[in-house]
């Protein structure tokens, strides 16, 4: 029939087709409507058609049915992969039954043990294995034995869709298998997926090379075979032969492949790609899939391949989510994407709080896919699958143990095993993060990273690894050093021809370790004997202890063989020797010359604090030669620009402002100081007073930011100075703003305090014509600079460091969930969030501190602490602190660098309440802030002697409360809002400055590095920062798991409309709302082609016209009809009227071959078509 000769046009709609509920129905449909068609290509070639294929699966069904099987019953099914195996699993299906896929080549006592546990009736095993693997009381059949002749139909009942479709054993952590009830709607939801979202068909063709007794064996079995595809048997073996595996896809044609990375990365050094021309889809599973290995994939592939990264445990029917693998990832970990249609995923952390966007926390799925639980364990069962709380009543959701979190796309990133991390030698390792980086390497082609037990019985990291040629330790080492920081870079490196792997494909780790464990990774350094009377003392102690025969000064008491049970012998050896020691101290220095430092540090020095000649040389106090040499690594850097804002009267006159600076350079020598290297080292060379730069610009408002951008870039030279400058804008309408740029080796935040007070009394006495009342110099800067340098002698030192070692032993560093990777070298760059707590809010904080004797601080610390720690998901949290450095009553009007970093330890460990939290934090707090004293410089020296470059040492988040006001920032919210716009900097991760203001607000500004995050998600954090604020001062007494972060709209995000996969349509169909349309708005434009238009009153109509002509000519409902039209109204009327009639259409493109069509109309069984003139 000719479309053409119809007047008018149709409009298209969507083909709604209801699914059956069960694999076997839905494979029954298939081999109706293709019974000719190929289903299963076994090795060698043999091809089995679905005709067959369902006639064996009939066999089976029947034979079993007249034995007993049916509902409840578990039939074990354990054969090699061809379509005897593929017809034996869809025939347990169509009687009833469940079955139990084994793997023939496991160890015969495994398959028993799993015949006994899983509860089977009957096992259909290979002749070699029935009688030997049958438990007593188990009927063992081979498929010779199944002979239906004479046995009535088994006729096709549909199943509950929540009973039990297959029962799969996975490994078990006490070492016992666990069998996994997967339900018939999971199973058919999870590859009716697949089908739809990647459009199979019968062009399709699936390598089946999973063992069967894994559940992705039933993607490669069932996807194929409910869309008339080809099941391509791979060769016994070749899933673990890469060269045999890329063979069986150009062999037979594959169109689809999916393999676990460990796999493809195999895959991806082979070199017989140019026969897979046919691929075009490769799903990857088990393992973190990264982008570099889908790049090369890309590379190596003849044609264009669609890579899905695809996430699930077998207990939720294969998969949960999928993602696919964008080409514009260049590198890093793929993302495991949203969930499946019918799947619900949670990212919950501690207590079962939902985690907001970006923080990490333990996924938990729940939807159609879940299990009905673990075969005979009902314990464990209530373990994993647990109420859902956020849920309708009755539902579950099924813990995967698995650490996520979602990006800033409302995409789920895998971040590891919640109980896979290593820890060696104090630190916490993620081997996958390892793992990433060593693979980034260029010849490195595959890596396992595992903890292993060296020849001296100490515990390191070792990787196992494959190359395309030869790659020393060396060359990795050095690769590995730029991405990680050392405490994460191997101390052996194994190269392997292959890494070992598992059955199902994946890293074999428990073999790597193995094999580490038999490697030696070294002795100790050089002998180097002890050198001071101290250092023999704690050697010939540890030679007792440890029955060596010699220990030298740079050995390590663990690697020598000592325990933690030792470390406590050894100290009370030592005190028994008359040495007072710390045990906290000695888990920290585990060196002998690390050691005899501890026991080794004299009483300190009090000299007084007096003025100093200025003849001689004037040493830099150790803050400021801690700036002069990062000064050096970057001179003029913008890092180390320290501002001062503050408002003066319009009506200040210029002269004034100039003549306070000129006053304030003459009265502190800091702000004319140089800082010259004679001899290798800075000296203070202090200039005569000179005027200082002040610069007067007249600007708008908008423009402000963009003026003190470019005083921030500017930077300052050391050597040559001066080292500070003023800006004063004059802005139309308000008062003047005046804007001090300093070298911070000069200034500090008590400082500017100091400089702001002084600068406004001279420019007012100025004003009203009068002296200024100012105190007189006392001591300036140089002085508390030698006084310093005398004091910190070995022994003050020692006794300090003694404190600190205890106190940051094994402290980890914090790692924010970050918006993208931490560059190797910290980048600098930064921004700022400006953040305001109203007045009433930081009163209730301010009380909420008095009633557990906790300052502001200590309680805005523990708030900012709980954050932290919600996000990084480590409870033991360092931060950064600043303190002012002036213990000396004669220094506190002095101006200068006294400022000193403290590292405060929070440690939220155990889920206290925000109470007992706040008294832990007050305590660490009180302990620190009494040991100010040693430079942190001198303490990173200690404590980090080995920089990571990627990070600041020893805390990466800070906390700075100023008590004497914000004046280093911004004295009002228009010129705070300026600053944040202009300011570059970022000296940690991230940190938080804030100080009240006059209205009793808590103001300031979250200052964060740009290379790691986005600014959303730092105004996230600061959303966060003051909703748990909110929290604690209503719930003193909850606990810190239980704090709410999420606001009523993130839970909205995270609860539905991430999890948003299914639509409510109702029970129309397309044909019934398109009519409803049409009766709507009949006069409105429904299709438009070139200059001419059709209406939804015209297409009605003629969509009436053609299922009416259908109908006479004898179509029926589900008759097919092939539709062949070009693109354009004709082909949309024919659609609409071939529903109309009931019957169901078959579109086929005008462009394809005319055999093809012939063959497409034949095999859908259309002997009705719709076409026009041109093609008949």
């Amino acid at each position: 029939m000719n479309a053409a000769q119809l007047p008018g046009t149709s409009l298209s709609g969507t083909v709604s087709t209801a699914q059956p509920e069960s694999l076997p129905a839905l494979f029954a449909a298939q081999a109706a409507r293709t019974p000719d068609a190929i289903a299963v290509v076994e090795g060698g070639g043999r091809a089995v058609d679905y005709r067959t294929l369902d006639t064996a699966a009939e066999q089976v069904a029947r034979f079993l049915r007249a034995a007993g099987a049916g509902p409840g019953t578990l039939v074990g099914v354990c054969l090699d992969r061809g379509s005897d195996l593929v017809a034996t699993l869809l025939g347990v299906g169509r009687a009833g039954a469940a079955y139990l896929p084994l793997d023939p080549s496991h160890p015969q006592d495994r398959l028993t043990a799993l015949l006994t546990g899983g509860g089977a009736a009957v096992v259909i095993a290979e002749p070699r294995l029935a009688a030997r693997i049958a438990p007593p009381g188990v009927q063992a059949l081979t498929p010779a034995d199944i002979d239906a002749t004479g046995l009535a139909d088994a006729p096709f009942a549909a199943p509950d869709p929540a009973a039990v479709v297959c029962t799969i054993f996975t490994s078990g952590s006490t070492g016992q298998p666990k069998g996994v009830q997967v339900t018939h709607a999971g199973l058919a939801g999870r590859i009716a997926w697949s089908v739809r979202k990647h459009g199979l068909d019968a062009d399709d063709r699936w390598l089946f090379k999973t063992s069967a007794g894994f559940d992705a064996a039933g993607l490669e079995i069932y996807a194929p075979l409910i869309s008339g595809g080809r099941v391509v048997c791979a060769p016994e073996g070749a899933e673990r032969d890469p060269r045999a595996l890329l063979g069986a896809v150009a062999d037979g044609g594959v169109t689809v492949l999916q393999a676990v990375p460990s796999v493809l990365r195999l895959l991806a050094e082979e070199s017989g790609w140019a026969g897979c021309d046919r691929l075009r889809l490769l799903f990857s599973a088990g393992e973190p899939l990264h982008a570099e290995l889908v790049a090369r994939l890309r590379q190596v592939a003849p044609g264009p391949v669609e890579v899905w990264n695809t996430y699930g445990p077998t207990e939720c029917s294969i998969d949960i989510t999928a993602h696919p693998a964008e080409p514009g990832q260049e590198s890093g970990p793929v993302p495991i994407g949203r969930p499946l249609k019918g799947m619900r995923v949670l990212v919950m952390g501690t207590g079962g709080s939902l985690a907001p966007k970006g923080v990490a926390g333990e996924l938990y799925a729940g939807g159609t896919g879940l299990a009905q639980g673990y075969a005979g364990r009902p314990d464990l069962t209530a373990e994993r699958f647990v109420p859902d709380a956020y849920g309708p009543p009755g539902s579950r959701l099924y813990r995967t143990g698995d650490l996520v979190r979602w990006n800033t796309d409302g995409v789920l990133e895998y971040l590891g095993r919640l109980d896979d991390q290593l820890k060696v030698n104090g630190v916490r390792i993620e081997p996958g993060e390892v793992e990433a980086a060593l693979t980034a390497h260029p010849e490195v082609t595959g890596a396992v990273v595992v903890a292993f037990t060296a020849a001296d019985g100490g515990r390191r990291i070792g990787a196992a690894f494959t190359a395309r040629s030869r790659t020393g330790s060396a060359d990795l080492r050095r690769h590995l050093r730029t991405r990680l920081p050392d405490s994460h870079v191997p101390s052996l490196f194994l190269p392997l021809d292959a890494l070992p792997l598992t059955a199902n494909g994946k890293a074999d780790r428990k073999a790597v370790t193995e094999l580490l464990d038999e490697t030696t990774a070294g002795g100790q350094d050089a002998y180097v004997a002890p050198r001071t009377p101290a250092e023999q003392q704690v050697a010939d102690v540890w030679a007792a202890l440890l029955g060596c025969e010699k220990v030298g000064a740079t050995d390590d008491f663990f690697a020598l063989g000592g325990t933690s049970l030792q470390l406590t012998r050894l100290a009370a050896r030592l005190r028994a020797a008359g040495v007072t020691i710390s045990m906290r101290g000695l888990f920290s220095a585990t060196t002998v010359e690390a050691q005899a430092r501890l026991i080794d540090a004299p009483a300190a020095d009090a000299d007084a604090l007096t003025a100093v000649p200025r003849t001689g040389e004037l040493p830099l106090s150790s803050g400021q030669r801690r700036l002069w040499v990062l000064d050096r690594m970057n001179p003029g850097s913008r890092e180390w620009v320290a501002p001062l804002i503050l408002r003066l009267p319009a009506a200040t006159p210029v002269d004034a402002v100039q003549a306070a600076l000129d006053e304030l350079s003459a009265r502190h020598e800091i702000l004319r100081t140089r800082y010259q290297e004679r001899d290798g080292e800075p000296r203070q060379v202090i200039g005569a007073p000179l005027p200082v730069e002040l610069r007067v610009t007249d600007t708008g408002r908008e423009e402000l930011a963009g003026r003190f951008e470019e005083q921030f870039a500017r930077g300052f030279d050391l050597a040559a100075g001066p080292l500070w400058r003023a800006l004063l804008a004059r802005v139309p309408g308000e008062d003047h703003v005046l804007l001090v740029t300093l070298h911070h080796i000069a200034c500090d935040g008590w400082s500017t305090v100091v400089l702001e007070r002084e600068l406004r009394e001279l420019c007012a006495a100025s004003a009203e014509n009068r002296a200024p009342q100012l105190a007189v110099p006392g001591l300036q800067y140089a002085d508390y600079a030698a006084w310093q340098s005398k004091r910190l002698t070995d022994a003050f030192l020692a006794g300090e460091l003694a404190f600190w070692r205890a106190a940051l032993d094994g402290v980890e560093p914090v790692e924010l969930p970050a918006d993208r990777p931490r560059p190797a070298e910290r980048d600098s760059r930064g921004a700022v969030v400006p953040i305001r707590v109203e007045p009433e809010l930081f009163a209730r904080v301010e009380e909420l501190g008095r009633a557990h004797a906790a300052t502001p601080f200590m309680t805005l610390l523990t708030v900012f602490a709980t954050v932290v720690a919600r996000y990084s998901g480590r409870w033991d949290v360092p931060v950064g602190t600043p303190v002012a450095g002036r213990g000396r009553p004669e220094v506190a009007g002095t101006v200068g660098f006294f400022l000193n970093s403290l590292v405060v330890r929070c440690a939220l460990e155990g889920d206290p309440t925000f109470e007992e939290a706040l008294g832990r934090v007050r305590a660490a707090s009180v302990a620190a802030f009494s040991h100010q004293d040693l430079p942190f410089d001198r303490l990173v020296d200690e404590l980090a002697p080995e920089r990571d470059l990627s990070r600041t040492p020893l805390y990466q988040v800070a906390f700075d409360m100023h008590s004497e006001g914000v004046t280093s920032v911004a004295t009002g919210t228009a010129d705070l809002t300026a600053f944040a716009e202009a300011w570059t900097v970022a000296k940690t991760d991230l940190s938080v400055f804030v100080g009240r203001s006059a209205d009793g607000a808590l103001e300031g500004v979250l200052e964060y590095a740009t290379a790691l995050f986005d600014e959303a998600t730092v105004v996230r954090f600061k959303n966060h920062f003051v909703r748990v604020m909110e929290e604690v001062t209503a719930r003193p007494g909850v606990r810190l798991s239980e704090v709410a972060l999420l606001s009523p709209e993130e839970r909205t995000l995270v609860l539905d409309v991430w999890n948003a996969t299914g639509t409510g349509l109702g029970d129309a169909s397309v044909v019934r709302r398109f009519e409803e349309q049409a009766r709507a708005t009949p006069e409105a434009p429904a299709v438009s082609f070139g200059d001419a238009s059709v209406t939804y009153k015209q297409l009605d109509l003629r969509a009436d016209q053609l299922a009416h002509h259908l109908r006479g000519l004898g179509v029926r409902p589900h008759t097919p009809v092939g539709v062949l039209l070009d693109r354009g109204p004709n082909l949309l009327a024919a659609f609409l009227g071939v529903w109309k009639a009931g019957a169901s259409y078959v579109p086929i493109d005008p462009s394809y071959p005319a055999e093809r069509i012939a063959s497409m109309l034949e095999t859908a069984g259309a002997a009705f078509a719709v076409t026009q003139e041109a093609y008949e």
